[in-house]
């Protein structure tokens, strides 16, 4: 009864944050490609995960929403088919599967699989190597902004740190992007609490992307999270029983936030 005054006013008020971004997402949309590239008919948008099941688990409403715009191509880089369990070539048809859940070809999905970057929670990454085949990607793709994790990685898993700091890396030294500029945002890791919210979230997201000149904001609606429902459904060898209940309460499902890198 004591949190009462507290807990209402936050449920309803981001219910209705929630709601009103869904209807209205225009309300914190920003250009997400660089001044120069604005004028090009049609951007390309990368994003650079660490294993096969990040883009559903973490970057859903962002993909969803981008995917559906006929303006924006989307393209996934994924630096391991994720063969800690000795998995790694079901997991790599998995994705492919997944991916066109939110739309994507197979041509768009960029699977690395280099003993060099291992799924291993306990190795760190090389992250020049990590930066030179985001750049490959990145140039050979005419890429405009590219979307990756923080440097604690949401989960603070080290290759999904490695793949931050390999592009920032990339955006912060790369010579042949320079007469190329590419946009990097990073998704903004939050505390345990916040990540299992659900779009109770909403309005200390909305809060912090306001407060921000560069931060990013995208919330999935009902369709854009049943596509990301559907589409971590077709990691099959991944969704045991906690991570349908991730599906069901975490933030990352229903909201993304980012920060710019570059």
């Amino acid at each position: 009864m004591i949190l009462a005054p507290v807990l209402i006013p936050l449920l309803l008020g981001s219910a209705v944050a929630y709601l009103a971004l869904c209807l209205r997402p225009q309300l914190v949309e920003r250009a997400v490609v660089p001044a120069a590239k604005r004028a090009k008919a049609r951007r390309h948008v990368l994003f650079v995960t660490a294993h096969p099941d990040d883009e559903c688990m973490f970057f859903a409403p962002t993909l969803a929403t981008l995917a559906r715009r006929s303006d924006t191509a989307v393209s996934l880089l994924c630096l391991s088919k994720g063969d800690h369990d000795g998995l790694g070539d079901v997991r790599k048809k998995e994705l492919v599967r997944a991916a066109s859940s939110f739309g994507l070809a197979p041509d768009s999905v960029i699977i690395v699989d280099d003993p060099n970057l291992p799924d291993d929670p306990r190795r760190a990454w090389n992250v020049a190597l990590v930066a030179r085949t985001v750049e490959a990607v990145v140039v050979a793709g005419d890429v405009d902004a590219v979307f990756t994790f923080d440097r604690q990685g949401v989960s603070g898993h080290q290759n999904h740190i490695a793949a931050y700091m390999g592009v920032k890396h990339m955006a912060l030294t790369s010579q042949r992007l320079k007469l190329h500029p590419v946009n990097v945002y990073a998704l903004e890791s939050v505390g345990l609490l916040r990540k299992y919210l659900s779009i109770v979230d909403t309005l200390f997201s909305l809060g912090a992307v306001l407060a921000g000149r560069d931060g990013l904001l995208y919330v999935a609606d009902l369709s854009a999270y049943a596509m990301g429902i559907q589409a971590m459904a077709m990691h099959e060898s991944q969704l045991v029983w906690f991570r349908k209940l991730y599906l069901a309460f975490s933030r990352y499902m229903f909201l993304n936030t980012y920060a710019k890198v570059n």
